[in-house]
Formats: C-alpha cells, sequence, structure tokens
C-alpha cells in the first residue's frame, strides 16, 4: 500500500501544472524543461512595442535555459550566462556574456543589446499551460516580454 501511494503521489506531482511563482517556488527545471523559448515581442513600463527586440519586425531570438545556465541565439552575437530563482520565484539573470562580432545588419546588433537589457536583472515569470506553451517574463519596472516554445518535432 506504501509503494502504491508513493508511486501515485510521485506520478501525480509529475503531472501537476509547472509551478509559477504565485502557486510554488519554482525551480530553474520548469523553464529548462522546455528547452528553447522564441521571443514573439516585448513591451516597454509603458506598454509600448520595444521594436529593436524584433529586427525588421521578426523574432530572431531564442533562450535556451538549462540547470543554471543560458544560451541566447539568433542575433549577430551569441550570448550566455547564469540564472537563478530568488526567494520569491523571480528569475534573475545577473550577468550576461556576448561574442563580439559586427554584422552588416546593424538591426540584428541592436536587437542583441535589447534582447539582453531585457533579460538581465529580476523578473516576474509564468508559463501557460498551451501548446507550445508560452513563458511571459515581467521586470519590476513594468518591461514585459513574450516567449514561446520551440519544441523539437517527435522522432520518428
Amino acid at each position: 500500500m506504501t509503494l502504491s501511494l508513493l508511486v501515485l503521489v510521485a506520478f501525480g506531482s509529475a503531472c501537476a501544472p509547472t509551478a509559477t511563482q504565485a502557486d510554488a517556488p519554482a525551480v530553474p527545471d520548469a523553464l529548462s524543461a522546455v528547452g528553447r523559448w522564441k521571443l514573439q515581442g516585448a513591451t516597454d513600463s509603458q506598454g509600448q512595442p520595444i521594436a529593436a527586440v524584433l529586427p525588421d519586425g521578426t523574432p530572431k531570438h531564442g533562450i535556451a535555459f538549462n540547470d543554471g545556465s543560458l544560451a541566447i541565439r539568433g542575433g549577430c552575437n551569441q550570448m550566455g550566462g547564469r540564472y537563478t530563482m530568488d526567494a520569491q520565484g523571480r528569475l534573475v539573470v545577473s550577468e550576461l556574456q556576448s561574442t563580439l562580432m559586427a554584422c552588416a545588419n546593424k538591426a540584428l546588433m541592436d536587437a542583441d543589446s535589447a534582447v539582453a537589457g531585457l533579460l538581465q536583472g529580476a523578473s516576474a515569470w509564468r508559463i501557460a499551460e498551451s501548446y507550445p506553451e508560452q513563458l511571459f517574463l515581467e521586470h519590476a519596472d513594468g518591461r514585459r516580454s513574450h516567449w514561446v516554445a520551440e519544441r523539437l518535432p517527435p522522432s520518428p
């Protein structure tokens, strides 16, 4: 009976909705479980679109979380760094590093800077349970960003 109860508890918790800071302290695995997230857009503290994050009006940047490390791809440069969760369950990206490539497309270079600025610091986050999943980040100053999960197609 005890073993059955343990299996049921373990199975039930594995199928439970993804935790967010409003529900329970979240762990980095909730972000890394998806793999890669593609930026869909961002707004400033006044709710106005931050055009620089979408060079030529098109989503280019993706972020991958992996056990405390993050990688950003899609622009002119490759960026990466570390992330943690603070006591309030906020995502904290304290420092990003970047290659220093020069691109002919200035919009891509500007987007790299805008995306890095969007991620640095502490932000509340939540994952909307949809398919694909959607990640929403909100900074204390009111900036917001919207990301959509990029899942690999199932193997044949």
